[in-house]
């Protein structure tokens, strides 16, 4: 097995993507064994592998089953399949496998994998292959295996993983079902199936835009990959110096290094030295499919490697004439790259960065200085040796040219914009009118005397800014100003300050009561205005012992923070709040409700009538009187002689309404005084009558 380990170390590099692609298919719960054909002029072949190493190695012993089908015939398709044979199918045994050993190294892979007592890389260095040989052998048996079967269909079928089937014939379909020998109850394994006829037999294809970028004694070549993945899995690139007698470039099949799952290649890549420069050579390609067979050519390709221009031109000096924005610029560049060198260009950008665009082209190769008289503000320049052979040339490094300017571009005028509700400034002014304008800066503040920030890092080149502000704080204007840059970055004054107004978007604070009084069943209310100027402040009440609406009762736009609402009755609840409404129409949030109960403190107005007679002949006054006697429990009468204090005389039960008083004396003024005492310990109004005895 020595002779196998050149083969080894070239398909490590190899494993790792074949790895990759096996973990980039989705699989299913269960290992799969899958099969695929190819239809060829007069038989099928048959290849299939299974898709996990556990899997793989229980099959290595168990073997496969192959089923074969009729599915049609003269076009017509069968009601039901016809079983045409069954085989079973086994690696063979180790002993027969010496001759193709021999001769094919895939083979001896395989025999390795299947048989070996170890599958060490000998080839390999480093503790990487020494992980991978001492804890994913049964991996790398499986991936190598399967990559080898790739490379040589006939150790595949020796293997077990392939079948030839010759006895088929023209006009009939068949299916081809794999499936593993080994018992389901011991590991269970899907099978698959393919459908396959010889009326399908197409040519394997051309490779197709195959290209090669030829430089100094090498060659760059590409081709297409992406859209022959599925039907070639590697490649075999040959070259001739005669375009007849083509060699391969490799003497193994060239395989696809850049092809990841998450990254799938679109071209083939192949870096090819060359003897020599000047020289024609051919190339060509074909790919190798999983079977074994080897494509069509592609077209051929020609070319030969050209020689590097080994020179650069160097810009040494430039000195400016006594004419406005003209300099002579001078380079250097040896004199023996002459005879290589075609032509000089002069390149200029206005940033170091570029882009270069040329501005003086066909200059001689002996020439090594020149005078340019279109100066910008900022020049930037490189001059460019273009050699004789296409597509060679050598570009000097950049070398900066200013002419003297210290005068600043004018003040930016006529700024005007507005902020809409979102709080996105756009404001504009009139573009400069200076050929060297490089651009603006923009400066912001937030209040009329602050010193304004910048907000550009670098001048823009538009006449015209959009900034975002905030809506919802205190500031209701936002001042802006711009600043001209010319190329040189001399800078222009501020402008005027732009002032824009902020979109009215933030309702005012709510005002807060801040007192109350109730008298004579009149409620005086007080409160704290908001805090916005200019505001309508708007007084609701609710009565909520009658449970009504909110209604507005009195509304004030100047500075009065007071009302008496004299519309209440007595013995009611009311609520009052009110709120705040700016110039925008935005309203506050209401205050904080003021409950109020209104009580009546005046004495109920009771005894409605007292009359009296006066029996002077007798020396008595009789006294007599009506009043509402529902909620009185007694009277009390005080009585008065002249303008003495009044003291208690009678307290009588209610039901009383009539009384004598016969201690009194002629030529004298008695007053009474008359007051009933309710129920519930009040008081009512106080009734008196004069009497002249």
């Amino acid at each position: 097995m020595n002779s196998i380990r050149h083969y080894i170390t070239y398909l490590l590099a190899l494993i790792f993507v074949f790895l990759g692609l096996v973990d980039g298919i989705a699989q299913d719960s269960l290992p799969t064994v899958k099969i695929l054909s190819r239809v060829q002029k007069n038989q099928i072949l048959l290849r299939w592998a299974v898709d996990d190493a556990v899997a793989w190695q229980k099959t290595n012993t168990s073997g496969f089953i192959l089923e074969k089908y009729l599915f049609s015939k003269d076009g017509k398709r069968l009601s039901q399949p016809q079983k045409i044979w069954q085989k079973p199918i086994k690696a063979d045994l180790l002993e027969t496998w010496q001759e193709i050993v021999e001769k094919d190294n895939y083979a001896a892979i395989i025999a390795q994998a299947l048989y070996g007592e170890s599958f060490l890389i000998e080839g390999s260095q480093g503790e990487l292959a020494d992980i991978v040989n001492l804890s994913q052998e049964i991996e790398q048996r499986f991936s190598f295996a399967l990559l080898a079967a790739d490379m040589s269909f006939e150790a595949a079928t020796k293997a077990g993983w392939g079948y030839t089937d010759t006895d088929v014939k023209p006009n009939e379909r068949y299916v081809y079902k794999i499936k593993s020998a080994q018992p389901q109850d011991q590991l269970a394994i899907k099978s698959t199936s393919v459908l396959a006829g010889l009326s399908a037999y197409e040519p394997l294809p051309a490779p197709i835009d195959l290209q090669g970028v030829f430089g100094d004694k090498n060659v760059i070549l590409t081709w297409e990959y992406e859209l022959f993945k599925s039907i070639y899995t590697s490649y075999n690139l040959e070259r001739s110096e005669d375009n007849k007698t083509f060699i391969p470039l490799s003497n193994e099949p060239l395989v696809n290094l850049n092809d990841k799952p998450n990254a799938p290649a679109k071209r083939m890549y192949y870096i090819d030295s060359l003897a020599q420069n000047n020289k024609t050579y051919y190339y060509r390609v074909n790919g190798i499919s999983p079977f074994g067979e080897y494509g069509t050519y592609s077209d051929t390709i020609s070319g030969g490697g050209q020689p590097i221009l080994p020179f650069t031109p160097k810009i040494r000096d430039f000195k400016f004439t006594k004419n406005p924005n003209e300099a002579i610029i001078i380079w250097e560049f040896p004199k023996e790259g002459e005879a290589i060198t075609a032509k000089f260009q002069l390149n200029h950008a206005e940033k170091d960065a570029g882009p270069y665009k040329v501005v003086v082209d066909n200059i001689p190769p002996t020439q090594r200085e020149l005078i340019y008289s279109e100066l910008e503000p900022s020049n930037y320049f490189t001059i460019t040796a273009v050699g004789k052979t296409p597509k060679q040339q050598k570009t000097s490094f950049s070398t900066l040219i200013q002419p003297i300017d210290s005068m600043p571009p004018a003040i930016p005028t006529a700024l005007e914009g507005h902020i809409d509700s979102l709080g996105i400034a756009r404001f504009n002014w009139k573009q400069n009118e200076e050929k060297d304008i490089l651009g603006y800066r923009i400066f912001r503040g937030f209040t009329e005397k602050e010193e304004p920030s910048q907000l550009t890092v670098s001048p823009i080149v538009s006449n015209e800014f959009v900034d975002t502000v905030e809506v919802k704080n205190l500031n209701s204007k936002v001042y802006y100003q711009v600043v001209a840059v010319d190329k040189r970055f001399n800078h222009s004054d501020k402008s005027e300050v732009l002032v824009l107004e902020k979109p009215d978007v933030i309702p005012p604070t709510a005002p807060v009561f801040s007192n109350y009084n109730v008298e004579q069943s009149k409620i005086k209310l007080t409160w704290i205005n908001s805090s916005e100027e200019e505001a309508i402040h708007v007084l609701s009440r609710k009565n909520m012992t009658d449970n009504s609406e909110w209604q507005d009762i009195y509304k004030v736009t100047d500075t009065i923070q007071q009302f008496t609402d004299d519309t209440v009755d007595t013995n009611k609840t009311y609520r009052y709040r009110i709120r705040a409404i700016d110039n925008s129409g935005l309203e506050s949030l209401p205050s904080t409700p003021l409950t109020i109960h209104v009580i009546n403190l005046t004495p109920p107005d009771l005894i409605k009538e007292i009359n009296f007679n006066v029996y002077r002949e007798d020396n008595y006054i009789e006294l007599f009187w009506r009043a509402n006697d529902n909620n009185i429990a007694e009277y009390t009468i005080y009585k008065q002689e002249n303008e003495k204090d009044p003291t208690t005389w009678r307290i009588v039960p209610v039901n009383i309404k009539r009384l004598v008083d016969k201690t009194v004396n002629p030529n004298q003024v008695y007053t009474y005084h008359f007051r009933a005492t309710l129920s519930n310990g009040k008081f009512s109004i106080v009734k008196k009558v004069v009497v002249k005895f």
